[in-house]
Parts: structure tokens; sequence; C-alpha cells
């Protein structure tokens, strides 16, 4: 019990701790958050906070802790005392990563401690785990803006590319444009070119293997910034421009999806030749053709690249148009240009000081499903979808819920395989695209209490977009149910039951298998013309949690 006057010690001190202090020095930003726990004294809060910056950060951290109240004349920092202190933690986080990250910060107190955080250049998501028995405040103050509170509050924030990242983006495009100004000038030409490759090359690669790797990695992320401008449609000029800007042939050589050869060249040839196979003579012709026009289109574009030439003129006016196209949204086009020289996974862009960042960069997309009200002591489906990958994608996985006992699984559909948990959790994976993509099924039990209806909400965070889409428009929470129970008998194959199933509707399904005796050992398999086509083990329940049963006249036995 707690007396009146005690209650109202404990609300002065909330409200002090509310109040907000008045900074006379510009550009500070402060950040208060308190919190009072009458109910446990063991339980963790945990809260996030987002720095984005181009120069070293300081942040002014001030912990408060409530360890007690009443007998205030108490000694409550002697060495014997019982009351424990408030504790604040602070570590580098990223939902990619099942470990927490170093830890930069643990404070101890009875009552109030403050510290300064020194963070470097960049962007950096850090997590304050507190704890204390009765309540507790934070302040930050920094001169820069930041990002502090609970998960969905900062990784909204967290889509965005870094600063570090828009500024060297926005320095390769800039030296892009510094080319194309000086394209027909022969002493400033090779200072600017020069001038690009130390931009876009990042520092630490030069004089290495990776230089020449690193040039093909940006022609590309070039040329597909080219198309993305043109639309994918890209005139022989355009074309003819680039590689003389790049002097590359193959960046750009003509694959079975390229669509731009049809608009602008005239492939019919006469009706005598359709059907026919050309004699070893005529073979021999073309090939011939072939070298001489490639050696006379190789020195054009050389040409091209030598100022005071026509061709250099031509070129040059072509990419005054591109650059005029770029400029109607350069950032955008910047951020393009440095994100597919990313994706390409060449060792050389881990050199970049932005490439740091990426670790916490996150898209994430939500799915909502309402549960219905659960007598005691029943299993049931909570989610069960099917998601297909555009590309192989980092995924992590995660589900909020107020159900105690809810497990996520994750097979893919081309193998049956699961994904591996890491402590009951989904771990972060690599997911490869496959033809029939991934489920994603979840399980609950309502316990020995009856469970009141809610809602369950599964997030599919990444590193981009795009992330994962559903096989179909809507999500279904609607199941349809088969339960059988029955008595086991001992037998000397220990089976403990054997169905036929015959499938009517192809469809997919979840098939879930308790025992009164929790300490049983149970394999549950699934079998097609007696042989195993999927299974699982488990100690007095079992899950498959998704299997596609294809209609045709075999019978399955489970």
């Amino acid at each position: 019990s707690v007396s009146k006057e005690t209650w109202i010690s404990f609300e002065n001190f909330c409200i002090c701790f509310q109040n907000l202090h008045v900074f006379h020095k510009p550009h500070t930003y402060a950040y208060n958050y308190h919190k009072a726990d009458f109910k446990s004294t063991d339980d963790r809060v945990f809260y996030y906070l987002f720095v984005d910056s181009l120069r070293p950060t300081e942040i002014l951290i001030s912990f408060s802790a409530l360890v007690r109240w009443g007998d205030l004349g108490a000694s409550t920092q002697g060495e014997g005392c019982d009351t424990s202190k408030g504790v604040l933690m602070v570590q580098k986080f990223s939902w990619k990563c099942v470990a927490l990250g170093q830890l930069l910060l643990k404070m101890h107190t009875y009552a109030t401690k403050a510290t300064v955080l020194n963070l470097p250049v960049g962007r950096h998501v850090l997590l304050f785990t507190v704890s204390s028995p009765i309540g507790h405040h934070l302040h930050l103050c920094s001169m820069v803006p930041c990002v502090f509170g609970e998960e969905d509050t900062v990784m909204s924030s967290l889509e965005k590319e870094s600063y570090q990242f828009i500024e060297q983006a926005t320095a390769i495009l800039k030296a892009i444009g510094n080319v194309i100004k000086k394209f027909s000038s022969k002493l400033e030409l090779p200072r600017a070119l020069k001038g690009l490759e130390l931009t876009h090359g990042p520092p630490g690669i030069q004089g290495t293997r990776l230089v020449e790797e690193h040039i093909k990695v940006f022609n590309s992320a070039f040329w597909c910034l080219i198309k993305h401008v043109l639309a994918n449609k890209v005139p022989p000029s355009y074309r003819f421009a680039f590689r003389s800007f790049t002097l590359d042939f193959k960046a750009i050589e003509i694959s079975e999806d390229d669509s731009v050869s049809s608009d602008f060249f005239d492939t019919s040839f006469p009706s005598n030749w359709q059907n026919r196979i050309p004699t070893s003579e005529e073979e021999a012709a073309a090939l011939k053709l072939q070298a001489s026009w490639r050696g006379t289109y190789v020195r054009k574009v050389i040409k091209g690249r030598k100022p005071g030439t026509k061709e250099n003129a031509n070129v040059k006016e072509t990419l005054k148009k591109l650059w005029a196209l770029i400029e109607l949204n350069s950032e955008q086009c910047a951020i393009m240009l440095l994100r597919e020289m990313f994706k390409s996974n060449c060792k050389s862009i881990e050199k970049f000081p932005c490439y740091e960042d990426e670790w916490s960069k996150i898209s994430f997309t939500d799915y909502v499903v309402t549960y219905a009200d659960q007598p005691p002591n029943v299993w049931f489906v909570v989610f069960r979808e099917t998601f297909h990958v555009l590309e192989d994608m980092l995924i992590v996985p995660k589900m909020y819920t107020c159900i105690p006992t809810c497990r996520l699984h994750v097979i893919d559909n081309d193998t049956l395989e699961e994904m591996p948990h890491v402590f009951f959790k989904v771990a972060p994976r690599i997911y490869p695209k496959n033809k029939k993509g991934y489920t994603f099924m979840a399980e609950a039990h309502s316990g020995d209490l009856h469970m009141a209806s809610g809602k369950w909400r599964l997030r599919l965070i990444g590193s981009h977009t795009p992330l994962p889409f559903l096989s179909r428009e809507a999500i279904n929470n609607l199941y349809s149910t088969k339960e059988i129970r029955e008595y086991y008998i001992p037998n000397d194959k220990h089976i403990i039951f054997r169905y036929s199933v015959k499938v009517t509707a192809s469809h997919i399904a979840t098939v879930q298998v308790q025992t009164s005796k929790s300490d049983v050992f149970i394999k549950l398999q699934v079998l097609d013309n007696e042989e195993e086509t999927v299974s699982a083990t488990g100690k007095g329940h079992v899950v498959i949690p998704a299997f596609n049963f294809l209609s045709n006249e075999r019978h399955l036995n489970s």
C-alpha cells in the first residue's frame, strides 16, 4: 500500500521531469522521455535513436531513475542496500542483424547522471535499454536533429538515403556534368575525365585490381541511368555518345530484352532468305563484313572522344541534351546512379565511406489481420500467406502480437524447407528468387485462459524496395479447420495414426498434431505413394506449417 503523501510526491516528481528546458544556444535540439512503472521492477524499456550527419555528433544524455519512494531520510546508496539501481545501456543496433551491436554507453544511478556520447560522421541507429524499479526519465540534447522514440517512430525515417550517400552520389553526377561541359576542350577534357574517375572510384582502390572491375560497374550504372532518363527508348545517337564518353563497347551490347533496336533500325530482310540456312561461304563473308564494320565503328567512336572532330561535336550536342534531361531531377538521378553501382556487389563498393550507412537503411511494409475470440487450450492459425520476391533480397520477418504463445514460420515452396530460427524468431537471411514463392505462417495457442479477439501484425523488413509481394490481392484470415480427436493404441510400429487424404482441389494446408502427454517425441510425415514428401518432428506438439496438396487421383497418406 502507498500513502497519499507518497503518491503526491511521485506525481510532482513526474511533473518536474516533464518541464522542458530552454536553451539560448541556437540550433540545439532537446528530447524528453519519462515513464513510471507501478507493476514490475524487472521490465526493460527500449527506445531508439536515429542520427544522420556529415560531421561528428555530440549528444548530451541525462538519465534519472526513481528507485524508491517513502523513507526519504534513509540512505539509498550504502553497500548493504537492497535497492536496485537504474541502468541505461546504449548500443549500436540494426534490424537486419540478430546480435546486438557494440556497447557505447552504460550508466548506473540511484538518482541522476549525465554524460556526452560522441558519434562519428555518418548514419547511426542506437538502442537505448532502460531499467528502473519505479520510473525513469531521459533527456537528450544535441546540435544535430535526431529522431528518438519507439520503434515505429524511428523506422519510418530509415527509408531515405543517408546524407553521406547523397553527397557521394551528387559529387559523381557533378563530375559527369563537368566532363560533358569540357567534352570539346583538348586541354580540359583529360582533367575532367580524371576527376570523374577519382570521384566515382572510392579511396583506396587506385593501383589495385579492383579499378578495372569498378569502371565496368560505373559504366553499367551510367547506362542504366541513360535508359531511365530516356524511358528505355535510347536512340542510336545516344548509344554512340555513351560509347564515346566511356569507350566501353560491352556495357550496352544488345541483348534479348533490349527493345531499342526494333524502334530505330529496319530489321526486315528479303523473303528468299527466310527459313534458309546460309552456306559456309556466306557465313565467312558475313563475318568479314562484321569485322570490317566493327573496325570502322570503333574508329568512329574514338573520333567522337577526340576534340576538334565532327564526331566529337555531334557527341557533345547529344550529351548536352542528355544532361538537360538529367538536370530536371538531378538529385534523384544521382541517387539512382550510385544505387545501381551498389547493386553490383563489387568489392570496391565497400570502400565508399557511405557503405557503412547501408546497414541502417531499411524499407518495410506491414500486413495486419484480426483473430477471433479463442477458448482456453486451443491451437489456431493466425496468418498464412504466400509471398513472391522479384530478386534475391535480405528479408527480416517480424511479428507484433499480444498473444503469449505465437510462432512464425517461413517455408520455401520450391524446396519445402523452413527458414531457420534464432531464439524462436525467424533469422534474417537472403531470400533467393524462386518460382513458387515463400509461405509465411503464424501459429498460436490460447493457453489456460480465454483469449479475446485482437490484431496480429507481420512486418517485412528489407534493405530497399521492392519488398516481397502477396500472391493475391487481399489477405485471407478465415480458415476451414478439420479436427480429429482419438485415443492412441500402442503398437509394434509405434504409429499413432495414419489417414488417407483425397484432394479434390489444390490448396495449401497446415497440419498440426498435439498429444495429451507433453513429453512425447512425435514425427509427422506426409507420404505420396509411400514416399516421404515432407516431415516435421516435435515434443508433444508438431506442425507442418504449409504444404501444397495437389488435386489428382493419387492419395496422400500422413
